[in-house]
C-alpha cells in the first residue's frame, strides 16, 4: 500500500472563504479520497507541541493568505520539508474602496500576503484573471475555483412563492461602492412594473464595532455600531428609494432594526431578510427569483470569484451582473448590443457606462418577458451544475497536490 499524502489545512476563519476555500473542499477529499489523502484540519496549533515536530509529520500545508506578519511560521513549515500552498481569493491590495482600505495601508497589510505568496511551493486561486497577477509573485499558480456541494442541505432549491417577481441581493458588508451603482433606479420603474415586483436585501446585520482613526494623531477608537452607521441601512435606502416604496407601518417597523425579526406581511415592494451563518446563509436564495450583482469597476473587485453566479445557477435563478471582471468569466449576454436575442445567453449584463439606466432597463424586461426569465434560469444552471460541483473541482484539486508532491 502506497503511502498516503498527510496534508495539514490551517483555515483563516471559521466561515466565507475558511469554509469555501479551506474546510469543504478539503473535507470532501478526506471523504471521497481518503485512501490516498490524511487531512488533519486546525484552527489552533496544539499546545504543549514543538511546532517543528508538529508540522514535520505532514506533506503539505495548505494556508490561506498568510499564517503571521513576520512569516516566521511559514519559514518553519518550509524548513520541516512541508509543501506549503497558499492559497488567496481576493486581492491583497484593498484599493481605495474597501471599507477596511484605511486601515489595510496604515496596518501594511499586503506586505505580509505578497511574501507569503513568493514564500509558498503553489498558490491556489479562484480565476484565470487573478491567476494572471499572481504570477508576478509566484511561478507555480493553479486555478481551482469555488465549488458547491448539490447535496448540502443549505444548497438543495427549496424556492418559496410570491405573486411579485422578486430581484435580490445577496451580498456581505463590503459591497457599499457596489450597491451605490444601483441608485436612482428605483426612480426609473414605473408603478406598474413596482406593483409586480419585491425588492429583497439578504444578509441585513446590524452586528459589529466603528473603529474611528485620526490620521494625525494615529489613535483609534472602536466602538458599536448603530444599526443607521451600517452599510445595510445604505443599502435599504437604495433599494427602497429612502423608504418611499414602503408602506407607512413597514416604514416604522423597519427603523426599529429588531435583530432577527422580520416583517409579518412579506408581501410588500420590499422585504428585509436578515443575516444567516455560513451553514445556512445560501437559503436566501429560496425568497428570490432574479439576483442582481453590481460591481464598480477596479482592481481590487476586477479579480474577485465568480461565485454569486455560481450559487445563482445552483438554485436555478436568473442574474443580471455587472458586464466586468469575475462576471464575463461564465456569463453570456441575452440581450446582445444593439438589442439583438442571443438564445444561448445565461444573463443579462449591465455595462458600466450604462448603470445609470440598464438596471431598471432590465428588470422591467423580465417583469414583462416571462418566457426569457425562464430560459435564463435554465441556461445558468446548465451553465454551472457540472463545471462547479464540488465533486468536479475536488477532482481537479486532488490532481493539482498529487503534481506538487511528485514535482
Amino acid at each position: 500500500m502506497e503511502k498516503k499524502i498527510k496534508m495539514l489545512v490551517i483555515p483563516s476563519d471559521r466561515s466565507g472563504c475558511g469554509f469555501f476555500r479551506s474546510v469543504q473542499p478539503h473535507v470532501y477529499i478526506a471523504e471521497h479520497y481518503g485512501n490516498e489523502f490524511e487531512i488533519d484540519i486546525v484552527y489552533e496549533f496544539p499546545k504543549n507541541v514543538e511546532l517543528d515536530k508538529f508540522f514535520s509529520q505532514y506533506d503539505i500545508v495548505h494556508i490561506h493568505k498568510q499564517l503571521d506578519k513576520n512569516c516566521e511560521l511559514i519559514n518553519m513549515i518550509k524548513f520541516c520539508g512541508c509543501k506549503v500552498i497558499v492559497d488567496i481569493d481576493d486581492h491583497y491590495d484593498l484599493g481605495n474602496d474597501h471599507p477596511m482600505s484605511i486601515t489595510a495601508r496604515a496596518e501594511k497589510w499586503k506586505e505580509p500576503v505578497i511574501k507569503h505568496l513568493q514564500l509558498a511551493d503553489m498558490v491556489t486561486t479562484t480565476t484565470e484573471i487573478f491567476k494572471k497577477v499572481l504570477l508576478k509573485h509566484n511561478k507555480n499558480v493553479a486555478v481551482l475555483p469555488n465549488a458547491i456541494n448539490p447535496n448540502e442541505g443549505q444548497f438543495i432549491p427549496k424556492p418559496t412563492e410570491s405573486n411579485r417577481l422578486r430581484f435580490g441581493i445577496i451580498c456581505g458588508s463590503s459591497h457599499l461602492e457596489d450597491i451605490k451603482l444601483l441608485r436612482g433606479m428605483v426612480n426609473q420603474l414605473s408603478k406598474d412594473v413596482l406593483d409586480k415586483i419585491q425588492f429583497v436585501l439578504c444578509g441585513f446585520d446590524t452586528n459589529g464595532t466603528r473603529t474611528i482613526r485620526n490620521l494625525t494623531t494615529g489613535e483609534v477608537i472602536t466602538r458599536p455600531i448603530e444599526p443607521k452607521e451600517t452599510c445595510w441601512y445604505e443599502y435599504e435606502k437604495i433599494l427602497t428609494n429612502d423608504y418611499k416604496i414602503v408602506n407607512p407601518a413597514h416604514k416604522a417597523f423597519l427603523n426599529q432594526f429588531i435583530k432577527g425579526v422580520d416583517y409579518p406581511d412579506t408581501t410588500d415592494c420590499y422585504r428585509r431578510c436578515w443575516t444567516k451563518n455560513i451553514q445556512e446563509y445560501a437559503t436566501h436564495y429560496n425568497n428570490i427569483d432574479v439576483l442582481l450583482v453590481p460591481l464598480k469597476e477596479n482592481e481590487f473587485n476586477k479579480v474577485k470569484s465568480q461565485l454569486k453566479v455560481i450559487e445563482a445557477g445552483f438554485f436555478n435563478k436568473a442574474i443580471i451582473a455587472q458586464n466586468f471582471g469575475p462576471y464575463t468569466i461564465d456569463l453570456t449576454p441575452m440581450i446582445e448590443r444593439g438589442g439583438k436575442i442571443n438564445e444561448n445567453g445565461n444573463a443579462l449584463l449591465v455595462d458600466s457606462s450604462k448603470n445609470h439606466k440598464q438596471w431598471a432597463k432590465y428588470i422591467t424586461k423580465l417583469v414583462n418577458d416571462k418566457e426569457m426569465l425562464t430560459k435564463l434560469q435554465e441556461n445558468l444552471h446548465n451553465t454551472v451544475k457540472d463545471r462547479y460541483s464540488l465533486d468536479t473541482v475536488c477532482k481537479e484539486r486532488v490532481e493539482v497536490y498529487r503534481q506538487l508532491i511528485n514535482r
